[in-house]
């Protein structure tokens, strides 16, 4: 018995530094994924700010329609990169609902923009 304990011993002791290696190999690639999540999560929200701010009308209600569609726009954007790079079913089904949500938004503001002089700013 005291034989088997050693060469379990020795064994975990030998295999020890694969799998830090490993665990380690593990961690980097975790940290490249969060990179590359956080970097798609920068690019969704400068795209919307840019459009927000390029969606400018003179009146007042049509420019709030023109901007909280880039905005809604933006909400599916960021549905999207935690769809490729989230790890927790919750938040993606979370995450689809409020996509399918802002899409319904989106189509409302573009029904009302169509009674209201059309979907292209007046400046």
């Amino acid at each position: 018995m005291k034989t088997i304990a050693i060469i379990a011993a020795a064994a975990a002791l030998a295999a020890a530094p694969a799998v830090a290696q490993q665990a380690q190999h593990q961690g980097h690639a975790n940290v490249q994924h969060g990179q590359m999540a956080k970097q798609d999560y920068m690019k969704a929200m400068q795209d919307m700010h840019q459009k927000m701010m390029s969606a400018d009308d003179m009146d007042p209600d049509r420019a709030f329609a023109l901007k909280m569609i880039q905005h809604h726009q933006g909400g599916i954007e960021m549905a999207r990169v935690v769809q490729q790079h989230g790890d927790d079913a919750e938040i993606k089904q979370m995450a689809q609902k409020m996509a399918d949500e802002q899409r319904k938004d989106i189509a409302e503001l573009q029904a009302w923009l169509d009674r209201h002089g059309g979907r292209t700013p007046k400046r």
